[in-house]
């Protein structure tokens, strides 16, 4: 199994109230994988160690949610409402098994409805057969509201794979 990512950064820069933000570059993993059964690629979340979410550390600490994953697991971000979250897609690249995504992720890179993040694993795709060199897309999103403490945020999201 091998599960290669495109970049270890992607920034949005600087956000404020006047529209739904997306981080740039989308990072791309590209996933092999040979058993019969095929391979699941999970995504992690750091947030604040306890939720998913755009962390500020420093006094004050604040996090800019993401939806949870089961109450409810996808949010339509909105210009001066707080949110962050991801989005996937997958790419024509590679032979072999097809990778499905995850439905809270599989949103339409034109609009702001996310996938929410936690901070155990949560499958991003899979495949049920061997895949070769496959790609799954992902492009991160966030609002804040004029309420959202002002700050450097960041956070760190793993991507993971196994077999099935």
């Amino acid at each position: 199994i091998t599960c290669t990512v495109s970049t270890s950064t992607t920034a949005f820069g600087t956000i404020d109230t006047s529209q739904v933000f997306t981080s740039n570059p989308d990072v791309i993993t590209t996933i092999s994988c040979n058993p019969l059964s095929g391979c699941t690629l999970y995504v992690r979340d750091k947030g604040d160690n306890t939720n998913g979410g755009l962390y500020k550390s420093d006094n004050p600490t604040h996090l800019i949610p993401s939806p949870a994953e089961n109450f409810p697991p996808t949010a339509t971000l909105a210009r001066g409402t707080e949110g962050y979250g991801i989005q996937a897609a997958t790419t024509t690249a590679g032979s072999g098994a097809t990778l499905s995504l995850n439905p809270i992720y599989n949103h339409s890179f034109s609009g702001d409805t996310v996938g929410g993040l936690k901070t155990t694993d949560i499958t991003l795709a899979s495949s049920s057969a061997p895949t070769a060199n496959r790609e799954v897309v992902v492009r991160h999103k966030a609002a804040v509201s004029g309420l959202t403490l002002a700050g450097s945020y960041s956070d760190t999201i793993t991507y993971s794979c196994t077999s099935n």
